[in-house]
């Protein structure tokens, strides 16, 4: 008899979460819930907790959260649909692969009818005869096109919106980034005329989308942040090469879409792409799932700049080793790979310096060693890089290079990089925990989850519209609830991002023993600040009115006026310190 088949939810409600997780993390029974040393990041005190109530489980420490299909997911480094398809039949289910959001699944159904779309328009449109040149031009023939899903957005402004908005709206395809709509309301095709490129997630679904233009600006032209896609925590081609990265423990980070593709065809199947310089938290964070060494290959300029040292230090400060190849001047890992092989690409791979040496070479470079002012300048640079390594060892073994290169006394040299440091580091704490305060929109979001007060009431002063972008999908779910939210079941509708802090909001301590103060302060900073910014930004275009006219009378009305909003703006801000300095919300 073949097994039951099963949404999401069923599977989670069939499913002992805490039985799951101990078989990876040795938990302990805490009050309602369950507590363990966190598998994710070196945990020297047990941050990770488990509700079995709830359905959810959090660490406190480095952040991570979810439900057992997002741990699952995690820990064993497998999509979505493995890990749904793994618990299913751990239940006695069978899985559909279908996720049970209708709005979500129906952006997956889109993003894939467009991604085919442009694949046909890139094959067989006249117009498309422009992209077919253009890659047989760059050395990907046609076998290349239908493996990495390349595609053409046709020239004109509104073909995308007449095939797809008669089925599914115009909404729909806003919210994917793929129409544009302009101040009066009209929309048009965010891409036209140019090579497409799809962004998968892991389990090779486009999400996203990259566009390269002929001979316009800007040369490459991306999906802006959506429900399925922000580019800080995703990277290009890793579905193509999460296999050989995890055979291989190692990943080739390289930047664009070109250089990921040139060196997949070359056989060099573990590369994958960040799409920019400027690498993010969340992107270290996805290599680290999978592989112990990052080896950055970036031209030569980007490589140096400081966007890219702050990424490799980013990666350091995950765990990960970090090469930087040294690539000829003028090239990039496609143009290289193109001219010489992939024999010269793995000999360059192979022969990647550690990236503290590539920066102090970098530093030599740059910097005439010979004069004072040279070295003076070598040690300005240098204290905010050393200063971002966590890593003692690696810290004394820049200190001894720098020594060496500027003829220093180590000593002396450890004091000059160390100045400062503390200080730059609590001002880093300082803000790191500022961002972590429970601001009111949190505040409310913890209220409605832990099922404290109802939607309806806090929908009664607010809207989804007054909550930041990166909440308004949980919003957007409790909205959805009648009577108790069940956060576990809200998990299976949002994304990684959202679910952690689902799972934060729901299971970390309560900063208050008022609920209904709580509740009441939370609105009053959520409606009352930005309420009093408005009237101040009217004020100065006011001001700026009067002073222009000379109605100085006008003008003193309108200062004082002003005065007393700033009075009062720095009243509440007050009130609000002494709230978060007491712990009282």
């Amino acid at each position: 008899m073949s097994a039951e088949r099963a949404d999401v939810q069923q599977i989670k409600d069939r499913i002992d979460i805490v039985a799951v997780i101990s078989r990876y993390v040795t938990l302990t029974k805490a009050g309602s819930n369950y507590k363990g040393r966190c598998p994710f990041h070196k945990d020297d005190t047990p941050s990770f907790s488990v509700s079995p109530e709830k359905g959810l489980w959090h660490c406190f420490g480095c952040g991570a959260g979810g439900d057992v299909i997002g741990f699952v997911m995690k820990i064993e480094n497998i999509s979505f649909v493995e890990a749904a398809e793994r618990l299913a039949t751990e239940a006695g289910l069978s899985f559909t692969s279908h996720k049970g959001d209708d709005s979500r699944d129906e952006l997956y159904e889109i993003s894939i009818a467009v991604s085919r779309w442009y694949a046909d328009n890139l094959a067989n449109s006249v117009a498309g005869r422009r992209g077919r040149e253009y890659l047989i031009k760059r050395g990907y023939p046609e076998e290349t096109w239908e493996r990495f899903g390349l595609g053409y957005a046709l020239p004109g402004w509104d073909h995308l919106r007449k095939r797809f908005s008669a089925k599914y709206g115009i909404k729909p395809l806003i919210d994917l980034g793929l129409l544009v709509r302009k101040d009066e309301g009209t929309t048009y095709d965010r891409f036209r005329d140019r090579v497409i490129f799809p962004i998968l997630d892991l389990s090779g679904r486009p999400i996203a989308f990259g566009g390269r233009s002929f001979d316009g600006q800007p040369k490459y032209l991306n999906s802006p942040k959506t429900v399925l896609f922000d580019k800080g925590n995703h990277l290009y081609g890793l579905s193509w090469a999460r296999e050989s990265m995890q055979k291989e423990q190692s990943a080739v980070l390289v930047e664009g879409y070109t250089d990921v593709i040139s060196l997949h065809v070359a056989g060099i199947t573990n590369a994958v792409g960040s799409m920019g310089t400027s690498l993010t938290q969340g992107q270290a964070h996805l290599l680290s799932r999978f592989v112990k060494e990052v080896v950055i290959s970036y031209d030569r300029d980007t490589a140096g700049g400081i966007a890219s040292l702050r990424g490799m230090q980013i990666l350091r400060n995950h765990g990960l080793s970090v090469r930087v190849v040294r690539l000829p001047e003028g090239d990039d890992p496609d143009s290289l790979v193109r001219r010489e092989g992939a024999e010269r690409m793995h000999q360059l791979i192979d022969a990647a310096a550690p990236f503290h040496v590539f920066y102090i070479e970098s530093l030599k470079e740059r910097h005439n060693m010979s004069t004072i002012g040279g070295k003076e300048a070598v040690l300005e640079e240098a204290r905010p890089f050393f200063q971002g390594i966590r890593s003692l060892p690696l810290r004394q073994e820049i200190t001894t290079r720098l020594a060496e290169l500027l003829d220093l006394p180590f000593e002396g040299l450890m004091r000059e990089l160390a100045r400062g440091g503390s200080q730059r580091r609590r001002e880093a704490d300082i803000e790191e925990e500022e961002e972590r305060h429970w601001d009111p929109q949190r505040i409310i979001l913890s209220l409605l989850l832990r099922g404290e007060v109802s939607w309806e009431r806090v929908a009664a002063l607010v809207s989804a519209d007054d909550f930041a972008p990166r909440y308004r999908p949980i919003v957007e779910r409790v909205s959805q609830t009648r009577g108790q939210v069940d956060v576990s079941s809200m998990t299976t509708f949002l994304d990684e991002d959202s679910a952690r802090e689902v799972s934060y909001l729901t299971l970390s301590e309560p900063l208050w023993s008022d609920v209904e103060k709580a509740l009441q302060d939370a609105l009053d900073r959520l409606v009352e600040l930005p309420e009093i910014e408005k009237k101040l930004r009217d004020l100065r275009g006011k001001m700026e009115d009067a002073e222009r006219s000379g109605d100085r009378r006008h003008l003193d009305e309108l200062q004082r006026a002003y005065s007393a909003l700033v009075a009062q703006r720095l009243s509440r801000r007050k009130r609000d310190g002494k709230k978060q300095a007491t712990g009282q919300r």
